[in-house]
């Protein structure tokens, strides 16, 4: 009897780490325990339709201390690769999207499923681009020089998207590529990002 029990409760258990890992909300209010367990519980058991309150309780408190915990140790290691990182901005920068590879100098490219991205110093661009060609202009590039841990630590690109749609600060394009990140802004929203990722470095 004992012996069931405890496998129905590590199901419910999984059911509710996996639902609690799918709603970044919840994560968020997890890890800054912000969370009131009892009505969190009710609200779960429903949704999974199964298990006692008391056990959709307890697996929350557990999620809840291994999140704070992970989080903390990885918000961390994020803010640290950010001090040692240099952020520069660059201005009158385009964005090129072709569905056929174009030959254009370009500052960083991306090859995705049937398109073509390039990121340009639109002043460089001198011969037309073809019709069907999107080329948008008066961008601004936030680039991020990061030293090489940067590759091993999870949750980086997470933290700076994060911090920059918490303001309403829209990404046009967003390019992370080795040591280098590049984020692509409206150029009436690039100075408020880069003042607030400087106040990491």
């Amino acid at each position: 009897m004992t012996s069931i029990t405890t496998d129905r409760t590590k199901s419910v258990a999984q059911q509710v780490r996996e639902t609690i890992q799918t709603r970044p909300s919840l994560l968020d209010a997890l890890s800054m325990k912000i969370v009131n367990f009892s009505a969190l519980a009710r609200i779960l058991q429903k949704d999974l339709g199964e298990g006692s309150l008391e056990a959709v309780k307890a697996a929350i408190i557990r999620v809840a201390d291994e999140i704070s915990t992970d989080r903390s140790l990885r918000e961390e290691a994020v803010r640290g690769i950010l001090k040692a990182s240099r952020v520069r901005l660059q201005d009158k920068i385009g964005v090129v999207i072709s569905s056929m590879k174009l030959d254009i100098p370009h500052i960083v490219t991306a090859h995705l499923t049937d398109q073509y991205v390039y990121i340009v110093d639109q002043i460089v661009i001198k011969e037309p681009l073809p019709e069907t060609v999107q080329f948008q202009k008066n961008l601004v590039a936030l680039i991020l020089l990061s030293p090489e841990v940067v590759e091993e630590t999870p949750g980086f690109v997470a933290f700076i998207t994060q911090q920059l749609a918490s303001r309403n600060i829209n990404i046009v394009e967003f390019i992370s590529c080795s040591t280098n990140t590049i984020i692509i802004l409206e150029a009436r929203q690039a100075l408020d990002a880069f003042s607030l990722l400087q106040n990491y470095t």
